[in-house]
């Protein structure tokens, strides 16, 4: 192992990324000095921060010195683990400088959701005795498991004005920038932190075609430039141009849509990652044009990028693969089945109070929303779909372990993957009867070779190992069944809610630290696809050849 050249490369990644922190250093400078508000400022928390990532870079750049700037494989596994890891721990700074979270525990959680594009939080307005600064506990109840109940604290603070009424509470109460930085990390996952440091790091074009591929989604990656350079950085130009459209599609389709929430949601929402900066979410814009937005720029954050790259130079026929086609009629199958099971159901408010009976419209609208929200793995709620009915959470269940196509910014196994694996079973099954007929797995055109294959089916077999192994582990912290298991699909798929205990009524501050570690992990296993994570606790792998 070239540790040298690895820790040149990480030093000169943190440098790139305290770079990143003065973005959300000039909007906390904005809402302090230019357009106070009552919230909690937060410069001094991101200056901090900046510090912090520059003196980790001068370390990493102090042992890697005497670097020669040759890597590879191995290499190219730990920086991309390292940077993952280290770009967490400075992301969730903020968090705890500013106060916002005070528990560390809580801050990696927070971060690591926010960059994994997963969505899920631990923030949740404190609870206070009537007339009273008294801090009351939380009590949750799953309603299909009553015996059990969860007793936590909330996490963030009130903002109280001088007679001691609280005029924010909840996520609306902490500072802008800090809601900013949340929404703008989820959008940096998105694509990919090492990917975005490719287009302006020169020394990681010998590993970088690995470093690529790492972060990059699914089982086939695809070049769209004959540069890993090029390619890195046609995908950020497409990925900053899709924000822009969606920015102004926002901005401009509701008039009360001010310009900090407009950036937040298009950063959390292209990235399939579901960060909110209202408490009630996306219901709080009471918008009928802007949800419709946010599920066209979830359904497109959730194409193969390079279907984009296609179309743009006229090659429209590149439409027409059978990856792009299953999902497409995943979504529609998907949504049809939500809907035809709200109608008639009782619908609820993010609070959980009744608001009604379902009837086509409102079934369509809502079980739209969150059918694709859940595919996506983008996480966005506008009601309380943990009291719906049982059917209509497992087929949530179901497409957030399906998740989008390959290349693109969401969750989830792929529907690639899934057809992959139909045509393996279907080869295999004629094989037992024809033993002489060879059929070549293809996807359209393309054909895909037996080392391919035998990989999906190895990702399969891991999506299931880990998937009991989580609900396991989750059960023996004291955590019920139907939230341990939904919070599995959660963490693993990138998705942001769960149901039982983890709906989007509370948080995820119920779980303990042990749940909240464990989480974090597996949030980082279902971003980097298992196998790059997986192959570090191999002994093989530390060996020095």
């Amino acid at each position: 192992m070239r540790y040298t050249e690895v820790s040149k490369i990480i030093g000169k990644l943190l440098f790139y990324f305290s770079l990143i922190l003065l973005i959300p250093l000039c909007i906390a400078l904005y809402f302090e000095f230019i357009f106070v508000t009552a919230h909690p400022n937060s410069t001094l928390a991101f200056l901090k921060t900046i510090l912090v990532c520059l003196i980790l870079s001068g370390i990493f750049l102090f042992f890697g010195r005497k670097a020669t700037g040759t890597f590879y494989r191995r290499e190219s596994v730990l920086i991309v683990i390292l940077m993952w890891v280290l770009a967490t721990i400075v992301s969730g700074l903020p968090f705890y400088f500013s106060n916002t979270l005070n528990n560390p525990n809580d801050c990696v959680f927070e971060s690591i959701s926010g960059l994994t594009t997963t969505g899920a939080t631990i923030m949740c307005p404190k609870l206070y005795e009537k007339n009273s600064r008294q801090e009351k506990q939380y009590v949750v109840k799953n309603a299909h498991y009553p015996e059990k109940n969860y007793t936590f604290y909330g996490t963030i603070t009130p903002v109280r004005d001088a007679s001691g009424t609280v005029i924010y509470k909840g996520v609306e109460a902490v500072s802008k920038a800090i809601l900013f930085w949340r929404s703008f990390i989820q959008w940096l996952g998105g694509i990919g932190i090492v990917v975005l440091f490719l287009t302006v790091l020169p020394a990681l074009a010998v590993g970088g075609k690995f470093l690529l591929q790492a972060e990059m989604t699914g089982p086939v990656k695809e070049s769209i430039a004959p540069r890993i350079k090029e390619t890195a950085s046609l995908l950020w130009k497409l990925y900053l141009g899709l924000t822009i459209i969606e920015v102004l599609f926002l901005i401009l389709t509701n008039e009360k849509m001010q310009i900090l929430d407009a950036f937040c949601i298009t950063f959390s929402n292209l990235s399939t990652g579901g960060y909110s900066i209202r408490n009630d979410s996306i219901a709080s814009y009471h918008s009928f044009w802007t949800e419709w937005i946010i599920i066209l720029f979830m359904f497109v954050g959730s194409i193969n990028f390079a279907l984009y790259f296609h179309c743009l130079r006229g090659k429209f026929f590149r439409i027409y693969e059978p990856d792009f086609f299953l999902y497409v009629a995943v979504v529609v199958i998907g949504s049809a089945l939500v809907i035809y099971k709200l109608i008639g159901a009782r619908s609820y408010s993010l609070e959980g109070i009744p608001s009604g009976i379902y009837n086509f419209a409102s079934a369509f609208r809502e079980g739209t929303f969150h059918a694709i929200s859940a595919q996506t793995s983008t996480g966005f709620v506008t009601t309380d779909v943990a009291k719906w009915p049982f059917a209509t959470q497992v087929f949530l269940i179901l497409l957030m372990f399906i998740g989008g196509m390959s290349g693109a910014t969401c969750g989830g196994i792929k529907t690639s993957r899934f057809y992959i694996l139909y045509k393996v079973l279907k080869n295999k099954i004629e094989e037992i009867f024809r033993p002489s007929t060879i059929r070549p797995v293809k996807i359209g055109k393309k054909e895909i070779d037996s080392k391919t294959a035998i990989t999906v089916l190895t990702f399969f077999c891991l999506v299931a190992f880990f998937t009991i192994l989580g609900t396991v582990f989750y059960i023996f912290a004291q955590i019920d069944s139907e939230t341990a298991i939904s919070s599995v699909a959660c963490m693993l798929n990138n998705i942001g809610f769960a149901f039982g205990a983890g709906g989007p009524t509370t948080s995820f501050a119920f779980m303990d630290g042990f749940s909240k570690l464990l989480s974090s992990f597996l949030m980082l296993l279902g971003r980097l696809e298992y196998f790059i994570i997986v192959i570090i606790f191999a002994p093989i792998f530390w060996k020095i050849k």
